[in-house]
């Protein structure tokens, strides 16, 4: 499968789990031929996005290629891309318990035993969308090894070796907010000591499909090219599925309006 396909079923997973309303977060991935990413493009829904729609932006001078607008988070993403040169891949996501924890700016623990190859999360301090503060503020943390970061009153940021490890972490952290939550109402979170997480860390390594961390595949060359017959089936498919959850959903609305 071709990188941007990889981003564009990425993105709906990213929906399917709840950690996108489908225009909230973005995904980005190093381009293995290029100092360059691919990152998705600004207020454009994950269930609609074609190839054509991702936009490259040089990791060096900041300059964007593409028919649209990149993600306006794009500073955060080259940020990290720069600190990291072990990181392939970038998501950035809204969900729910992440920013619970973001909100409240604690730190979660290592948990589970699951969770020690991303380690401790921390909150990163906070600074406002967009900018320029946020990237900095992001990029130190996951510089100082970091695998999964909070943004203070925001969300939450991942990396991997690969879309496959960020996605998987992705999921991961949105599950351990929420177990650090009732953890914490519970009386307290316990996380694993350092020996533990060695550990666990060693047994995970071994224990994961090493298929996730083979090396990126090569970026398509029909990103800028003309609309292919797949785009259009895709795009279809996927507006339809839109169309018909949105007419489901109007007719649910209605029935509970006019129920006696």
């Amino acid at each position: 499968m071709r990188l941007t396909q990889q981003i564009i079923k990425v993105g709906f997973r990213l929906v399917e789990t709840g950690l996108s309303d489908g225009t909230s977060g973005n995904i980005s991935v190093r381009c293995p031929e290029r100092p360059s990413i691919l990152i998705t493009p600004s207020a454009r829904d994950f269930r609609l996005l074609t190839e054509r729609d991702l936009v490259s932006v040089d990791l060096q001078t900041g300059e964007a290629i593409g028919r649209r607008k990149p993600s306006s988070e794009w500073r955060l993403h080259v940020a990290i891309h720069r600190a990291r040169s072990d990181v392939n891949a970038v998501i950035h996501h809204h969900a729910t318990w992440a920013s619970a924890v973001a909100v409240a700016r604690k730190s979660i623990p290592v948990l589970i035993d699951e969770a020690a190859d991303i380690g401790p999360i921390p909150t990163a301090p906070y600074a406002p969308s967009a900018t320029d503060e946020l990237a900095v503020n992001a990029a130190r943390e996951f510089a100082n090894g970091s695998n999964a970061i909070l943004l203070a009153n925001h969300g939450a940021v991942v990396v991997g070796r690969s879309l496959a490890e960020a996605l998987r972490r992705a999921l991961e952290s949105e599950r351990l907010a929420q177990i650090f939550v009732g953890a914490q109402s519970l009386g307290g979170a316990q996380g694993l000591d350092e020996l533990q997480v060695t550990v666990n860390r060693k047994f995970f390594e071994g224990y994961r499909d090493a298929e996730n961390y083979r090396p990126l595949p090569a970026v398509s060359s029909d990103i800028a090219g003309p609309v292919r017959f797949e785009d259009l089936v895709s795009y279809g498919f996927r507006a339809g599925i839109t169309f018909a959850s949105l007419v489901q959903h109007l007719i649910l609305q209605r029935l509970h309006k006019v129920r006696p």
